[in-house]
């Protein structure tokens, strides 16, 4: 009797050391995000200090998570810029529009322009161009558009792609809209699905870009209730005309001189017109311009200001050059 006992204790002690263990579930109680303050703290945007009591599930929205009608953002304007100030801008939104659309269509890149100027007449981001597009480029993570911090501009750019991203900001920056995003100020690749959609309104799909609004009472508090600055600046880092030419920033010379596919550009005052080879300057289309000031031109995908700089021989076979007539 006691063997039998024994020889069914060594066998249960055998099963029971044979057993899976249970696996155990820990559930993380992670409480959604339901306050403004919260969710652009998280986005690591500005907070104003109005929007503190705003929810984001607003009983007025409707609760609907897209929206069925997306209202034209208003027409964007650089009249407050000087010239060098509305050609950084030309500059910061090309860099945008290329990096983060050129394999889209002319309507994806146009969509992804209308985001970058919603987002300098909302209180939750910088008011101008280019601060918003290199929005936390000082930073390895963290920044607002990713090619500003992940190396993407350290390579040449295509010339051919750069012109038809800079004909796309040219147009949004001389108040071009482009309507179907409406106010969007966030998008995402299809492909991907980030924490923060779920706390906005999607609002439409262009090519591979999903677009997103503020929520609510959010949206009414910041979307289009900030002034363009009229001040622009692009980090010290180097520009992607820079990039585009190999031209390192230690070479870029004091005059003002930028390179874009074997284009020499010069900045200057007023002087007598020399037509683009092939080109006449009368086919230049006026991209921005501001009161009293010289009109920044697009003429072959290339931005020029009118004007050469002192001392360039016009005949100077070793260097391509652009300028415009004055109208006045």
């Amino acid at each position: 009797m006691y063997a039998r006992l024994l020889i069914a204790l060594i066998a249960l002690l055998f099963v029971s050391g044979c057993a899976k263990p249970r696996p155990v579930q820990v559930v993380m109680d992670i409480p959604p995000i339901v306050r403004a303050p919260d969710l652009l703290k998280k986005l690591d945007l500005n907070i104003p200090k109005d929007v503190g009591d705003i929810a984001l599930n607003d009983p007025e929205d409707g609760g609907l998570a897209i929206t069925t009608t997306a209202s034209a953002a208003p027409s964007f304007t650089l009249a407050s810029a000087s010239p060098d100030d509305a050609g950084r801008a030309l500059e910061c939104l090309t860099a945008a529009v290329y990096y983060e659309a050129r394999s889209q269509t002319d309507d994806g890149e146009r969509a992804v322009a209308q985001v970058v100027l919603n987002r300098v007449r909302d209180r939750a981001f910088p008011p101008s161009v280019c601060g918003v597009v290199y929005q936390g480029s000082n930073r390895r993570t963290g920044c607002q558009f990713s090619f500003t911090c992940d190396g993407s501009m350290d390579h040449p750019i295509q010339p051919t792609a750069w012109a038809r991203a800079q004909g796309i900001a040219s147009e949004a920056l001389s108040g071009a809209v482009y309507a179907p995003v409406g106010s969007a100020t966030f998008y995402h690749a299809n492909y991907v699905n980030p924490w923060w959609a779920a706390s906005m309104k999607q609002v439409t799909q262009i090519g591979a870009h999903i677009f997103y609004q503020w929520k609510g009472a959010m949206e009414r508090s910041l979307a289009f209730r900030q002034g363009y600055s009229g001040s622009e600046s692009v980090p010290d880092r180097g520009t992607s005309y820079l990039a585009a030419s190999g031209m390192d920033q230690s070479e870029r010379p004091s005059s003002g001189i930028q390179q874009v596919a074997g284009v020499t550009i010069f900045r200057a005052a007023p002087a007598k017109a020399v037509s683009a080879p092939g080109e006449p300057a009368a086919k230049a289309a006026v991209a921005v311009s501001s009161p009293g000031a010289k009109s920044v031109r697009i003429s072959g995908g290339v931005r020029v200001h009118r004007g050469v700089a002192p001392g360039l021989e016009d005949d100077d076979p070793a260097t391509a050059t652009l300028t415009i007539p004055d109208e006045s």
